[in-house]
């Protein structure tokens, strides 16, 4: 499976890691994306699903490291799943709680991320995340 990444998740990632709270991301992002597959992925909890089986606008939470909080502490990634390209495209990350925390998003605001991501394969701004290693690759145009 190949993960990649819109401008604005890398943003977002850059942005968190200041925070002590959120400094070990990164890591977060890269261990729970290793080993997984597209199939597994498609099968968490969707948002949107369009063509059965094929695409999916899923919001994963990915445990924070850094806290001791459980599922309320984590991060929310907002991602499409593309299960016959074998590619997930991770659109957005954010924290529950503390002072980045965002509680809810609104079906408009996933339909919004869904949008900018599928700009993004279009417009080829994407870099690739290599869990394995844990750093962002430029995809060649």
């Amino acid at each position: 499976m190949t993960v990649y990444c819109t401008p604005q998740f890398e943003d977002n990632i850059k942005e968190l890691q200041k925070n002590n709270s959120y400094s070990n991301i990164l890591k977060d992002v890269c261990s729970y994306f290793n080993d997984k597959n597209v199939q597994e992925l498609h099968l968490t909890r969707d948002i949107i699903q369009n063509i059965a089986g094929k695409y999916s606008l899923n919001k994963f939470r990915i445990m924070n490291s850094s806290m001791n909080k459980g599922k309320s502490g984590s991060y929310r990634c907002i991602s499409v799943v593309m299960v016959d390209l074998d590619s997930i495209y991770l659109g957005r990350i954010y924290p529950k709680t503390g002072g980045d925390g965002i509680d809810n998003l609104s079906k408009e605001a996933y339909k919004d991320i869904a949008a900018y991501i599928k700009d993004c394969i279009k417009s080829k701004s994407l870099k690739k995340l290599c869990p394995k290693e844990c750093i962002f690759k430029n995809e060649p145009s």
